[in-house]
């Protein structure tokens, strides 16, 4: 017959004190000596007691838990260094402060419910909500009585926490780079669904090249090969010497390793850039000139802000945006 668990019992047994001092010590309650609380987690370690979670929770009504949402899979987290890297600093944020992370896809063309499962049914005390989700979406989330927080993405006109990078700022950074090195002819291409990044680099793109008074557009396309083709159409009809700017690395170095393949040089006939620093940046031939966004960072305040308004329902509201920095490679050249 197997031996029962040790209880709080035999831990106030072990440690010779009360019930109500063991539970006051594993709760971190009341004025406690130090000779006492470590008479108590000794006991608890010769014992191999511990306390329940489950029954903390249903006492503070708290689960300990945060969700984590990557719209539309979390599949894409793990395929996709640029979100590994901000799950880095949210996992360990959140690990010191006991949180269990719950991680979850949800795509809501595929979902028969409006809210993911584990928000119904209040499993979770806050959620996170990371990828390029519909405006729609973020508002039904922000409308839920959980704490709830946009990582990488924001929304207008509702207020929710959030945390981003400057993409506009960095966009107008990025122009007035290439400005300064002679360009006069830039396009920047970007996808065509909406995404709340990709809206905010174009509008910087756009702010500065007006500004400049440099002739500029930008283009949506479906796919890298649109955007390749659009290219190489342009240098065979204009001439070389276009700036390319790109809404991220992924889209950059696709496009560049197309156009070498098509025999267009990088950067001879056309400079390209990318955003976020991730690794494809370092490895293409050239070196992708870039920006750069510090993902840890992101999601090490990430979590400081998903924790603060779970502790504090009405503390002001925070829209903390990262500060971004301009990488100077070889894919860009000077006229």
């Amino acid at each position: 017959m197997s031996q029962r668990p040790p209880n709080i019992k035999d831990v106030a047994r072990e440690a010779k004190c009360s019930i109500a001092t063991v539970s006051c010590v594993l709760n971190d309650r009341g004025r406690i000596g130090k000779p006492t609380q470590k008479r108590v987690r000794e006991a608890c370690k010769k014992l191999g007691y511990f306390p329940s979670a489950a029954g903390r929770n249903l006492r503070s009504r708290k689960t300990e838990s945060i969700g984590i949402l990557f719209y539309p899979s979390c599949a894409h987290i793990f395929r996709d260094v640029f979100y590994s890297e901000i799950m880095e600093g949210l996992e360990g944020e959140l690990t010191r402060a006991n949180q269990n992370l719950l991680l979850a896809g949800y795509d809501i063309s595929t979902q028969h419910e409006d809210l993911p499962k584990f928000i119904r049914e209040g499993s979770v005390d806050g959620v996170i909500l990371m990828g390029g989700c519909p405006e729609d979406f973020k508002q039904k989330l922000s409308a839920t009585n959980l704490p709830f927080l946009l990582l990488d993405t924001d929304i207008s006109g509702v207020s929710v926490d959030s945390v981003t990078s400057d993409g506009f700022r960095s966009m107008i950074e990025m122009v007035s780079y290439l400005h300064s090195l002679g360009h006069r002819h830039m396009l920047m291409f970007r996808h065509e669904f909406d995404n709340y990044n990709e809206i905010y680099r174009c509008m910087g793109f756009e702010a500065e090249t007006r500004r400049l008074g440099v002739e500029a557009e930008v283009v949506k396309v479906a796919t890298n090969d649109d955007a390749a083709r659009q290219i190489i159409d342009r240098v065979n009809s204009s001439g070389p010497d276009m700036a390319v700017c790109t809404v991220n690395d992924d889209m950059g170095s696709d496009i560049m390793n197309k156009l070498l393949a098509a025999g267009i040089r990088v950067p001879e006939q056309v400079s390209i850039t990318g955003f976020d620093d991730t690794r494809f940046s370092k490895t293409t031939h050239p070196p992708l000139t870039t920006i750069h966004v510090d993902r840890k960072q992101m999601g090490i305040e990430g979590a400081k802000t998903i924790l603060r308004r779970i502790n504090d329902a009405d503390a002001p509201l925070r829209k903390l945006v990262i500060p971004s920095e301009l990488v100077k490679r070889e894919s860009v050249k000077r006229i």
